[in-house]
């Protein structure tokens, strides 16, 4: 009865619109919890593919395994910040810039949130269409990928428990253990293919680097950390889970090499009769509930972003916002995987260079901000709409920028994913956000003294606390 009633209550708030305040200390998961569900996120299926894709590029097995290494440490040096950001406040990404970036700024980045996840919606779809198509030569791929879309909906409706679920009784395990024992076969028979030198499509050095920071991604780091206990636990929770990540993508490189398609469905096949003694249901079931788990994370960050932009309304209800990005998902499906050209790779760039400007902003404005300008914003009690400030002017306006550079840097309304890429272009943004808010800042200290809390969006509690000493100093 206890574990229903926690499912109702789940139901109905899981702490996504504000109305019931932060994730309370008494709710929060062990670090083991959120390790083991972050493995589920880092290990898996889709992962394969990353691997495939370094190999199409033309690298070799050590050049993949050492580009997938530095990915992960560039975007380990976001995602610890972020992660612990969510367990100190216990908010949403999305209910955490009401108070840093104001009504105008919150829209702005849940309108990020929402759409950059269901483009890893549509992509995984795809993937699990493809390999359904190459084990059982199933046709219809175009209205399987947009059907498997709007199914993967499904675990969201069960709120947090559903990806916690999947990470601790099924998907890291079993998925893990078949990725170990192809790696160990191919070890024995075919160690040959440890040292090939693939010839590829030309895919630029940072061009890959950046796919791996998108494929490791998620953006949204806040939102399930904030069920998390407060400190630095995450420095040993992410380490650990991205170690299986570069597994997965040096097993898609060996799965790319040893198989003779270039398709990935087929590529699986070759994997199930390599490692699995050709058992396809087996393959099926493992590559479905990984696949379905990744787009349970996926669909719960949009989700908690529409939650943040419609949740408070009178009668309104979680399941609602589910059903709406249900839809969105399957048109994400049809556009990434059949309309979009290099689809995975402009989705990767988008969610690598938006979502994590915005949180890096509100780092800079929470843990730097009060010691050099003696600025300090609260962000709890989390905000009314009505009582959040209008637009934290420098935030939106550094956002914009970085996000501008970005999409032009890593082309990203290129027609070719090798045609431009400067640098290491998401950790590039990162700093360029975060810089820029802080310059601005700094030049309104200057020009602006009387009118900060105007000027940075303080809401009307925040307003309240600078009175009573605890916000401009």
């Amino acid at each position: 009865m206890a574990r229903s009633n926690a499912l109702v209550e789940l139901l109905r708030e899981d702490y996504s619109t504000g109305l019931n305040g932060p994730v309370p200390i008494s709710s929060r998961r062990p670090t083991w919890h959120l390790a083991a569900l972050w493995t589920t996120l880092a290990a898996n299926f889709s992962f394969l593919f990353l691997g495939v894709a370094l190999h199409e590029g033309g690298y070799s097995l050590p050049e993949a395994f050492g580009i997938a290494l530095l990915g992960c440490a560039i975007y380990l040096l976001y995602a610890v910040p972020a992660a612990r950001l969510g367990s100190e406040t216990g908010q949403t990404h999305s209910l955490l810039t009401r108070s840093v970036f104001g009504r105008v700024g919150s829209w702005l980045v849940s309108g990020f949130i929402l759409v950059a996840p269901l483009g890893w919606v549509g992509f995984t779809a795809g993937l699990l269409a493809q390999v359904a198509a190459g084990l059982y030569s199933i046709g219809h791929v175009e209205a399987l990928t947009i059907v498997l879309a709007i199914v993967m909906i499904a675990a969201n409706l069960f709120g947090f428990m559903g990806i916690s679920a999947y990470a601790r009784y099924v998907v890291a395990p079993l998925t893990i253990i078949w990725v170990l024992w192809f790696l160990l076969r191919a070890v024995v028979l075919d160690p040959d293919a440890f040292g090939a030198v693939p010839t590829g499509n030309g895919l630029g050095f940072w061009a890959a680097v950046g796919a791996v920071i998108g494929f490791a991604m998620w953006g949204n780091e806040p939102d399930i950390w904030r069920y998390g206990r407060r400190g630095w636990r995450p420095l040993a929770a992410f380490p650990f889970a991205y170690s299986w990540f570069v597994l997965f993508v040096v097993a898609g490189w060996l799965m790319a090499q040893l198989s003779e398609s270039g398709d990935f469905g087929p590529q699986v096949k070759f994997m199930t009769d390599y490692s699995l003694l050709g058992l396809a249901p087996i393959a099926l079931i493992l590559a479905a509930v990984s696949l379905f788990a990744v787009n349970d994370g996926n669909y719960y960050e949009s989700i908690n972003a529409g939650q943040n932009l419609v949740g408070a309304l009178r009668g309104w209800r979680r399941q609602f916002t589910c059903l709406i990005l249900a839809a969105a998902g399957g048109l994400s499906a049809y556009l990434v995987n059949f309309r979009v050209t290099d689809g995975w790779f402009k989705v990767a760039g988008f969610l690598a260079i938006t979502v994590p400007c915005a949180t890096v902003i509100m780092l800079v404005d929470q843990a730097v901000v009060p010691y050099v300008f003696h600025i300090v914003r609260r962000v709890e009690p989390i905000p009314a709409w009505r009582d959040t400030g209008l637009v934290n002017a420098p935030a939106v306006v550094a956002l914009l920028a970085a996000v501008g550079y970005g999409t032009y840097a890593s082309a990203l309304l290129s027609s070719s994913e090798a045609e431009r890429y400067w640098g290491p272009v998401p950790l590039e943004t990162w700093v360029l956000a975060g810089a820029l808010y802080g310059a601005f800042v700094a030049l309104l200290v200057r020009l602006r003294p009387d009118n900060l809390p105007d000027w940075l969006g303080f809401g009307a509690v925040a307003r309240t606390q600078c009175r009573s000493g605890g916000g401009v100093r």
